[in-house]
């Protein structure tokens, strides 16, 4: 009895060996025939060893940069509104580091090395300042890190349907749990992904992004699954980076806010707990408008928190009106709101 325990165990051991290496080999070649059928769409400059992607299009100043939320689309989440942006001034997206078409970069990977990041990769990209930053979701966070950075560089802000530092203690607190990345995943995630089984899966659902959008960004997720793991466990370091970096000042700001509840929700969030959020954000976006003295709140209309597809012209808009008011040296309060 003991001889057969020990020959199915056997068995067993081997059977997983197996399977971990035909899919680590298999992932590894997906990759690579992904990185030449999906290209990146703009280039990839050398930073200390790391390679990040910037795009950039357009002409004019100031430059706006553009910084995607938590997700894996990064460069991928402005699809709709760079082309747009770029008919009147020069614009740049690009992937943090670990997502899409970018290396693996140092960690933690906090709001502080975020914004080291990106500045190195402006000023490696010959990307001048003065810039108008442009965040959506965590991306607000770590733009107003950035600008504590560098203030001398930046000009104007708009906040997407942005984070607030303060959430995480004026949500509640089941909601909060229930929207924490669980044990099991951040285990399994870099697995799943490395052994290709996410890929076989067909990745995981997207349906914030157009299906175009997704299917791309889907096929580069299994090598940005590190990244976005890493990103989760440095946000609450991040949120107090942005806490810290306090007001604004009267640089010009516009903050979009959605007009509807996210489209996906944490599982296990009930009815009474979604009826408690919107409220508390439309509250928490009021606050992030006082962070300076010359700003605008605009609720979008049936647009859920990817502003950027749902009402790409509501954030062209804003980004042109926060530009106009760099050029012209007035306020965003003393331009028509729509």
């Amino acid at each position: 009895m003991r001889r057969w325990t020990k020959r199915i165990l056997f068995a067993v051991v081997t059977g997983v060996a197996l399977f971990l290496a035909l899919g680590t080999a298999y992932e590894q070649w997906a990759r690579r025939e992904v990185a030449r059928s999906l290209p990146a769409p703009g280039r990839l400059i050398d930073i200390d060893g790391v390679r990040l992607h910037l795009h950039c299009s357009g002409q004019g100043s100031p430059t706006v940069i553009l910084e995607a939320g938590t997700g894996p689309a990064a460069s991928m989440a402005w699809t709709e509104v760079q082309p747009s942006i770029a008919e009147f001034t020069r614009v740049c997206s690009y992937d943090r580091a670990g997502l899409m078409w970018s290396d693996r970069g140092n960690t933690p990977r906090d709001g502080e090395q975020i914004a080291t990041d990106l500045h190195a990769l402006l000023s490696a990209a010959a990307v001048r300042p003065p810039y108008v930053l442009v965040g959506h979701s965590i991306g607000g966070v770590y733009m107003r890190v950035f600008v504590d950075r560098f203030p001398d560089e930046v000009v104007g802000l708009v906040f997407v349907d942005a984070s607030h530092p303060g959430q995480w203690q004026r949500f509640p607190l089941e909601l909060v749990q229930r929207a924490r990345v669980p044990a099991r995943t951040r285990l399994m995630g870099p697995l799943l992904a490395q052994t290709g089984v996410l890929r076989v899966r067909g990745g995981v659902p997207l349906r914030q992004l157009p299906p175009d959008v997704a299917s791309i960004v889907n096929a580069y997720m299994p090598r940005s699954v590190p990244a976005l793991l890493a990103e989760s466990d440095a946000q609450d370091a991040s949120m107090s980076q942005a806490t810290e970096a306090g007001a604004l000042d009267s640089l010009p700001l516009v903050v979009l806010t959605a007009g509807r509840d996210p489209d996906v929700f944490p599982p296990g969030v009930t009815p009474a707990l979604r009826a408690r959020f919107r409220p508390l954000w439309i509250e928490l976006q009021e606050d992030l408008a006082t962070l300076s003295i010359d700003s605008d709140h605009r609720v979008i209309e049936n647009s859920g928190h990817f502003i950027q597809f749902d009402a790409p012209e509501a954030v062209t808009k804003a980004v042109r009106d926060v530009v106009t008011a760099v050029r012209t040296d007035q306020g965003i309060t003393t331009r028509v709101r729509p």
